[in-house]
């Protein structure tokens, strides 16, 4: 009877265990399948997992919504500068889509290192609203400078909340495929560009600008509000003492990095914020100015993927440097020989292709290089230089089409922007140069040949 007693009293005990376990596992099930905006409850997952393609395609979506605006700036450009401020300096005009994507780079030094302490989401939820707002505002905007507060500034601030998460989700979550991520994502800001650029253009000319830019607000509030829940991130952020990482800042390849970026955007918008307007110059029509946009970025959506896969195969840097030389190469003689529109769309789609390489590969080259627990931090304080670089440079190119081209031409113009693009390249070797060597001093090597040196895969 005792034995009898003791078995009756094991088995309520197990059941009572397999209840309390399968209580457990249900809670942590359940835990595991709610969004929250609190990102430490979320499972540590491991690199190159099927589920880091959920958050990498919703950083693809949101990037039609973020670079959708200045890739497709050039369609509200070409309707300011010829119908709506024909008496406006471009200069003036030309700050509009500068301070979208100068915000929206330069804020990034403080909104990189809010998503390392706020989360991802909540980060990217303050952007939807920011940038929602700025459409609708200036949507009722009658002024140019309003459109430079509205449409600029707040619409760039935004955008950089938005930005700070995004650019830091794909390279989390692969090893193996970090460039192809990279690119799939950062292709969504081209396929952006194609339908943000054909949507512009077909609204303005059926129900004016002004509607044009509520529907794109609505669009971007309902879009990215659900494409936000889905940003989650691998790596969990690590106890911090100061808001920013100035550690990174000690590193030489910090600062060439910066100083590449710096350089690239500050020639790299010439052709999307001045090729509506060559073509007006050719005979063209407004039209013709949004057709060349869309190649431009067609190309560059098919650009930004080959990338990724080219860069996973010979190394980021090579890959870097060689499309910053093809960018010049493709750049200066094709846009300075044009004296037709058909020649146009040859430029547009080689430079969509080649230029924007370094928008996918720059994260990847960052996330090698630093802890990718920091990767918003340190990114967003190498985008401060590429805001600045978009200022400089788009500036620079409005008063340089003004005084020396007289609006008749782009020569100088062109010139001003290969020759920075070209800068960059020679920044870009230095930098493989110093990552070579320091990479070789590591491993305890013996000093490369030239031809080992040619040959490193970084």
């Amino acid at each position: 009877m005792a034995t009898s007693s003791t078995s009756s009293t094991n088995n309520v005990s197990m059941k009572s265990s397999d209840k309390a376990d399968s209580k457990e596992l249900t809670e942590d099930e359940h835990k595991e399948s709610t969004v929250s905006l609190d990102e430490s409850q979320n499972p540590v997952r491991p690199a190159d997992c099927a589920f880091g393609w959920i958050p990498t395609l919703a950083v693809m979506v949101n990037y039609m919504f973020i670079f959708g605006a200045s890739n497709s700036y050039g369609v509200f450009s070409t309707y300011y500068l010829n119908i709506k401020f024909p008496n406006t300096p471009a200069t003036t005009l030309s700050w509009i889509g500068t301070l979208i994507t100068t915000l929206m780079l330069g804020c990034n030094i403080v909104t990189g290192a809010l998503a390392d302490r706020l989360g991802y989401r909540l980060t990217a939820y303050i952007g939807t609203v920011l940038c929602t707002a700025a459409y609708i505002l200036a949507s009722f905007s009658n002024q140019v400078w309003q459109l430079i507060l509205t449409q600029g500034v707040l619409f760039g601030i935004g955008a950089s909340f938005l930005l700070a998460p995004s650019i830091s989700i794909p390279p989390q979550w692969f090893e193996k495929h970090k460039g192809l991520a990279s690119g799939i994502a950062v292709a969504g800001s081209s396929f952006g560009g194609l339908w943000f650029t054909a949507a512009t253009q077909a609204i303005i000319d059926n129900l004016g600008d002004k509607w044009a830019l509520r529907i794109l607000g609505i669009l971007t509030f309902a879009v990215t509000s659900v494409m936000n829940l889905m940003y989650f991130r691998r790596v969990p952020p690590k106890p911090r003492k100061h808001l920013f990482e100035f550690g990174a800042a000690k590193r030489l390849t910090f600062w060439l990095i910066s100083l590449e970026t710096f350089t690239m955007y500050t020639g790299y918008w010439a052709l999307t914020f001045y090729v509506g307007t060559t073509a007006r110059l050719f005979g063209g029509s407004i039209q013709d100015g949004s057709n060349l946009l869309l190649v431009l970025n067609a190309g560059s959506a098919v650009g930004r993927i080959l990338a990724g896969v080219v860069a996973d195969r010979f190394g980021n840097i090579n890959t870097l440097l060689v499309s910053l030389i093809l960018t010049v190469v493709i750049e200066m003689p094709l846009w300075m020989k044009a004296t037709s529109i058909a020649p146009l769309y040859v430029l547009c789609a080689l430079y969509g292709m080649v230029s924007p390489t370094f928008i996918s590969v720059n994260p990847v080259i960052v996330a090698t290089q630093f802890d990718p627990s920091m990767l918003a931090s340190v990114m967003g304080m190498a985008n401060l230089f590429s805001g600045i670089g978009v200022l400089t440079g788009n500036l620079s190119q409005g008063a340089i089409f003004d005084k020396y081209d007289k609006r008749k031409q782009f020569t100088n113009t062109i010139i001003f922007s290969g020759m920075f693009i070209l800068f960059a390249s020679l920044v870009t070797f230095a930098m493989r140069t110093h990552v070579v060597r320091r990479t070789n001093r590591g491993a305890g090597g013996a000093k490369l040949t030239l031809k080992e040196y040619f040959l490193q895969k970084v």
